[in-house]
């Protein structure tokens, strides 16, 4: 559910940070029902909903807002702006009344985040994925940009929902970026990147493993 505390803004859960209960905005159907509106325009079909999108992947924010009034009545602008600013994974964010989304897409788009600093970064997958990877590398088949995991008890928290035996690839990050692969922090557990050929890639020993964190989307 998302709510709005009075002394800082929008929110979800039960309470603020600062204890307070807040006054109640949507509830969680209508919160998942806004969210995939929205993911759906800002990823993976804008034209559908009459949305322009440019090569950086940013929608008119007031324009996104009259889209989901017509298709929910009791949606607008100012709960696109709570659902993106309430999101604790930062999928949306807004600049110069634009939106758009961080990462996850599908059409073809040309983020401009900052560059990746870290020196290795890991990819979740199972086991018969894995020994693919290594032989062509990491490519997205439905996504623009390969999604990576700042960490490896990430990465294979990621690869538990779709595998009862996860394994994790490690990315020589620095060489890879060295060699012209394009690679972008979209925030503290997410980098994305383009095709990453296999000559940067490893699998991880379990034992480098450590307890898994919470899934990331």
């Amino acid at each position: 559910m998302i709510k709005r505390c009075p002394q800082h803004g929008f929110f979800r859960g039960e309470h603020c940070e600062c204890g307070s209960a807040g006054q109640l905005l949507l509830d969680e159907t209508k919160t998942e029902q806004l969210g995939r509106l929205v993911a759906g325009g800002l990823r993976h079909f804008p034209g559908d909903l009459g949305l322009v999108m440019d090569s950086r992947g940013w929608v008119d924010l007031t324009k996104l807002g009259q889209v989901v009034t017509s298709r929910h009545r009791w949606a607008g602008k100012e709960l696109v702006i709570a659902l993106v600013q309430s999101d604790s994974k930062q999928r949306y964010e807004i600049a110069d009344d634009k939106v758009r989304a961080r990462y996850g897409h599908s059409v073809d788009v040309e983020l401009d985040h900052p560059e990746n600093k870290l020196p290795k970064l890991y990819y979740g997958a199972s086991e018969e994925e894995a020994d693919r990877i290594l032989e062509i590398g990491i490519k997205s088949a439905s996504q623009r940009y390969v999604h990576l995991s700042t960490t490896p008890e990430k990465a294979w928290h990621v690869a538990t929902f779709r595998t009862g035996n996860p394994r994790v690839i490690q990315a020589d990050a620095a060489a890879a970026q060295e060699s012209g692969v394009k690679m972008m922090t979209v925030n503290d557990d997410i980098v994305i990147s383009e095709t990453i050929p296999s000559r940067f890639l490893c699998i991880l020993a379990a034992k480098d493993i450590a307890k898994p964190e919470k899934h990331q989307d």
